[in-house]
């Protein structure tokens, strides 16, 4: 049965069998397979079993899905590939038969120790696809309802302070 193992700490050994044809990855609860990392994003990809080939689809994540270091939005997962979302690395496994696992994969996984101060993650030799910034979601819906809440707020205060000098 082809799974996934998270191999990054504090997540590795994590790993989710690819039972479903459809397979959605990401941040929160309801996604089939969570990685509760700030780094990937709420929905951040779909793996889908097609006649034997396993494909990843990028849901438009904020900080992009990787397959052996090149970012993709749709592309052929094969066994013993590792696929980054955000910060987090995944590798493919798969009961198929295949040939040896190629050196420069298992050179390429890294162990980054927890409490890393983010000044060290440009010490720690990664691909030259990789682009370290994050990019802020702006959230212009969250912004509009917090001030319609506070007018919504102030008028009630408003009305009630009205109400009470109207019955004096």
């Amino acid at each position: 049965m082809p799974r996934l193992v998270v191999l990054s700490e504090g997540f590795s050994g994590r790993a989710h069998e690819l039972k479903a044809e459809i397979t959605t990855v990401g941040r929160i609860e309801d996604n089939i397979f969570q990685v509760p990392d700030p780094s990937v994003s709420s929905h951040h990809c779909e793996i889908r079993l097609k006649g034997g080939e396993v494909t990843v689809k990028d849901l438009g994540s904020t900080n992009g899905s990787y397959i052996n270091g090149h970012q993709i939005t749709e592309a052929v997962l094969k066994p013993s590939q590792i696929l980054r979302l955000g910060q987090i690395e995944i590798r493919f496994e798969s009961n198929l038969p295949t040939g040896p696992m190629p050196k420069k994969i298992l050179d390429h996984t890294q162990i980054v120790p927890q409490g890393i101060k983010l000044d060290d993650l440009d010490k720690v030799n990664r691909p030259a696809t990789h682009n370290p910034a994050f990019i802020k979601k702006n959230n212009v819906a969250t912004k509009i309802f917090i001030v319609v809440a506070i007018v919504v707020g102030i008028a009630i205060i408003a009305f009630g302070v009205w109400a009470i000098g109207f019955q004096h």
